[in-house]
């Protein structure tokens, strides 16, 4: 069996998380055994792979696992005539939150789970002085999974979680510091007898603990990829059981992007580098960080393979849109995207092009977005910029753009600048490590900038809105290139060298 290492799936997922459900279905296709695992807690993880498309089968969740609930378990409503309210009490319903009282006392606080009518998500006890004194957390599944309790000074001291019949099976321990911030302080997994329990100090410990109960009950090779270094690298490190282990980069190694082979490790990342011996492999997404990473490490194995795959059935941009004046970004909206500099050429190109507008696609920080909207007003194309939120698939969108344009500082490779070509879009970008020289053609299939050239930028997006025919020969060349390059059976192909699979 392969397992895919993640934090979490959100309902607002980031390219980590976008990248491995792009290699599950992948491996899906050519029915090669997988499935993600997940480290965080989640009550709505059966809405949430609902709405992304994935089976919940493909999914397995470290505190499900413990708390023994099938991976297949449906979802199920809980209301308040199930929950034993106090029948004495009054009871006020509200859409989000319900509240109960005796007299003038606030005893309890029922929460509904979002976007259902009545649905319990938790239930809040308060003391006679109006303080959170508990909160019983209930899954969207249908079952009681938690009781959080709460200090005198308000913050979470402990967490009980129990399996479908209401058997405690782990407690988690905190303490608080002088700033008001809590930090696990112990987990004990409950066995049988007091002498089986389990200690941790950490969710990494348990989730190395994790990874090994999976290793053993695999009666053949178990594969671990780790996806977010962050909360991967360290657990597969730390297994005793036998398995392959791989660690994915999604970012650039170094914090200096500029000095790749002698610049500062990134912290996540380092252990690994320091330890080679103690993995299987590296996969990156771009030839360049692969050698560069050889270069620095020549005793580490690495790999690079596209976190992108072809599908002929994606819609291909039409002429129609080549010819729009319709710009596309797509990623997360933070400083190190430089969206700053992406509306200044947009201005620029505003005053030589009329009609251009400007698409935004991503979340991110609510300030740093309202700085954006507020520039946008400054520059004069605040009416001609659309922050247009999150959604989990573009391949509806995509195909609507003349142009994509990226400005990141550096990345481990984009998911969109690829995604893009994939339907036909010529790409205009900064040239950084790593990604856009990996799969932008320079004058061929897009443009590549030197950072910081606003100017540059701006002219490039100008030549491509004022010559749609241009436009439309670079469209089809990427497209062409992303059939010919990214085809499922070859990426898999990489795969199934890189991880020892049989053909």
């Amino acid at each position: 069996m392969i397992y895919f290492l993640d934090e979490y799936l959100l309902a607002k997922n980031s390219s980590v998380e976008h990248a491995a459900l792009k290699r599950l279905a992948l491996f899906k296709q050519f029915k090669q055994p997988v499935k993600i695992l997940t480290r965080d807690y989640d009550r709505l993880s059966v809405q949430t792979l609902r709405k992304l498309g994935v089976a919940q089968t493909d999914v397995r969740n470290m505190f499900d696992y413990f708390q023994h609930v099938p991976a297949d378990r449906p979802e199920k409503a809980v209301h308040n005539d199930e929950i034993n309210l106090p029948t004495m009490d009054e009871v006020s319903v509200d859409a989000n939150q319900s509240q109960v009282t005796n007299g003038d006392r606030l005893r309890r606080q029922v929460g509904y789970i979002p976007g259902t009518v009545g649905h319990v998500y938790y239930q809040n006890f308060l003391d006679d002085q109006g303080n959170l004194v508990e909160c019983d957390l209930w899954d969207a599944r249908g079952f009681k999974s938690a009781i959080q309790y709460f200090g005198q000074d308000g913050l979470l001291a402990f967490e009980r979680y129990y399996d479908l019949r209401g058997v405690p099976v782990l407690d988690i321990y905190y303490a608080g510091d002088h700033a008001g911030q809590i930090q696990i302080s112990r987990i004990v997994l409950k066995g049988q007898t007091l002498k089986e329990d389990h200690e941790f100090d950490t969710l990494g410990e348990l989730f190395s603990y994790f990874l090994d109960q999976l290793a053993t009950e695999d009666s053949e090779t178990t594969i671990f990829i780790s996806d977010r270094p962050g909360i991967g690298v360290q657990p597969l490190l730390a297994m005793h059981a036998a398995a392959k282990k791989f660690v994915y980069i999604p970012i650039n190694h170094v914090l200096t992007p500029d000095k790749p082979r002698q610049g500062e490790l990134d912290g996540f990342i380092q252990p690994v580098l320091q330890h080679p011996q103690k993995v299987d492999g590296l996969i990156v997404q771009t030839p360049q960080q692969q050698h560069d990473l050889h270069d620095r490490f020549p005793k580490v194995r690495v790999a690079a393979i596209p976190a992108v795959t072809f599908d002929p059935a994606l819609t291909a941009r039409s002429a129609a849109a080549a010819a729009s004046k319709k710009i596309l970004f797509v990623g997360r909206l933070s400083p190190d995207k430089q969206l700053d500099q992406l509306l200044r050429a947009v201005a620029l190109a505003s005053r030589q092009v009329s009609g251009v507008t400007l698409d935004l696609f991503g979340y991110g920080d609510e300030q740093y977005q309202t700085a954006m909207r507020q520039l946008a007003d400054r520059l004069e194309i605040g009416s001609q910029v659309t922050f247009k939120g999150y959604q989990s698939s573009l391949a509806d969108q995509y195909p609507q753009y003349a142009l994509l344009v990226n400005t990141n500082l550096t990345d481990g490779g984009p998911l969109a600048l690829v995604e893009a070509q994939t339907h036909g879009l010529p790409v205009v970008s900064y040239r950084f490590s790593y990604g856009p020289s990996a799969c932008v053609i320079d004058q061929e299939t897009g443009y590549l900038i030197k950072q910081g050239r606003v100017n540059d930028l701006a002219e490039a997006i100008v030549r491509l809105l004022k010559r749609p025919e241009q436009s439309q020969q670079f469209g089809d060349h990427a497209r062409a290139l992303a059939q010919k390059q990214l085809a499922p059976e070859k990426v898999y192909a990489r795969w199934q060298a890189f991880l020892g699979l049989e053909s």
